[in-house]
């Protein structure tokens, strides 16, 4: 065979594994809906901006003026960001004067602004993610941001109903100098880039609306995760499925190619109805891999699986709205009403 022939053979191995991977991930997303009506007002504050244009032989004042611009969220930072956790007695305003006088801070600031000089591009983002928020939970808030530098914390987290923090300096580039790969391995600061802020986002508000597992086995982590990762799809249906779960395009293409040697492999193992452990929390908690299910297999695949299992469902019950399929909180109950089968790759 010449090389013109193996190059057509393989290029048509190519098409068809791509359009086997298409039809496995675009046909399994939620419709998308047209909310280019409703109307968004975004709030989306620079508290980082604030806090370091203050005068640091006047704080107190300015500490005042910060508690009135930012009055749910200045005491949320005080006691989760700026607090010295050793010293329980530091008051208010000696946390805020170490926090913005501490010269690594101030560095990673200056990071910071760096690489956001403005956030025009994140705000639009954001705001076509609220016109889905908005469409698929009506009678929820809407969701209001503020940016922080948070010394490595958190990349986003939702303070209340209404209010998600965005830390900055979380999505400075994978290769920053300051993520110490010690705390950091690789898996994680790939994602620590701002073409991920919008899905950590949006990650935090559906944590925050879905809520913690109802129980301690496997399988109510995998449901509850799986739909965490359902409404995530819903308010970024222009995102990468890898996006959403943190992984390489290659690993994603695997889980889709082996959904149903997964499925087979989790209940061989019998652990969906296993406690939590050290021994299986790889299969949906953060990590490189779950290599207890496959050598191959990313981290958090069982959180992949359990999101498959909320599509099955929701396709089983198109009638229902995400806030009638959050009700259903027995995991067991909603797998068998799912009917979850996976695809076989033929």
């Amino acid at each position: 065979m010449g090389r013109n022939a193996n190059y057509l053979l393989i290029s048509a191995v190519f098409f068809i594994l791509t359009l086997f991977l298409n039809s496995c991930t675009d046909s399994d997303s939620p419709a998308t809906p047209n909310v280019s009506h409703i109307r968004v007002n975004l709030q989306l504050q620079r508290f980082e901006q604030d806090l370091f244009a203050l005068d640091t032989t006047q704080l107190e004042p300015g500490l005042q003026q910060l508690a009135a611009n930012y009055p749910d969220f200045l005491p949320f930072f005080i006691a989760e960001i700026a607090h010295d956790q050793t010293n329980p007695n530091e008051t208010p305003l000696e946390a805020i004067t170490g926090f913005v006088t501490a010269p690594q801070v101030r560095r990673l600031n200056d990071s910071c602004q760096a690489v956001f000089p403005d956030l025009k591009s994140l705000k639009a983002d954001l705001t076509q993610m609220v016109q889905f928020y908005q469409y698929y939970l009506p009678r929820h808030p809407q969701p209001r941001f503020v940016t922080a530098v948070t010394e490595f914390i958190g990349d986003a987290y939702a303070v209340n109903d209404s209010l998600v923090m965005i830390g900055l300096d979380m999505f400075l580039g994978e290769n920053f100098s300051g993520y110490n790969p010690d705390y950091f391995p690789q898996y994680l600061r790939r994602q620590f880039s701002r073409e991920f802020i919008t899905t950590k986002v949006a990650l935090a508000l559906s944590s925050r609306i879905v809520g913690p597992p109802p129980g301690e086995q496997i399988l109510d982590y995998m449901i509850n995760n799986g739909k965490i990762l359902y409404l995530m799809d819903l308010l970024l249906p222009g995102v990468p499925d890898s996006m959403k779960m943190g992984y390489t395009q290659a690993q994603m293409e695997g889980c889709y190619v082996n959904e149903q040697e997964v499925w087979a492999r989790l209940l061989d193992m019998g652990v969906l109805y296993q406690p939590l452990n050290s021994k299986n929390q790889k299969i949906v908690m953060p990590s490189p891999n779950a290599d207890n299910v496959f050598q191959e297999a990313p981290g958090e695949i069982g959180n992949w699986v359990g999101w498959q299992i909320v599509k099955a469902y929701t396709k089983r019950s198109p009638d229902e709205s995400f806030e009638e399929i959050l009700n259903l909180r027995n995991a067991q109950q909603f797998l068998e009403k799912a009917k979850y089968k996976p695809k076989r790759v033929k």
